[in-house]
């Protein structure tokens, strides 16, 4: 069994305010749910910079080293890249 049931990554921001957000042009949140739980919790997040580069901020260290998590995770990079 995974560690995680569920893991989405559709849900993104594109507007910022830039004297607060900087070079950011994009930033999607990876949103993952435990098997039984109703209420999912952010694991990571893409964030696209205007120059062009992929951040990737880790918000459970489990998503670090999870197969299942990863592929989500490159997924999200191909697309947030592929939109540039």
């Amino acid at each position: 069994m995974s560690y995680w049931s569920e893991i989405v990554n559709n849900h993104e921001e594109t507007d910022f305010n830039i004297a607060e957000d900087g070079a950011v042009s994009k930033i999607i949140y990876i949103d993952a749910w435990r098997p039984g739980c109703d209420q999912g919790a952010v694991i990571a997040t893409v964030i696209l910079t205007e120059s062009g580069d992929v951040c990737i901020i880790y918000r459970d260290n489990i998503a670090r080293t999870n197969a299942y998590a990863q592929e989500v995770i490159r997924t999200t990079v191909a697309k947030i890249k592929e939109a540039a």
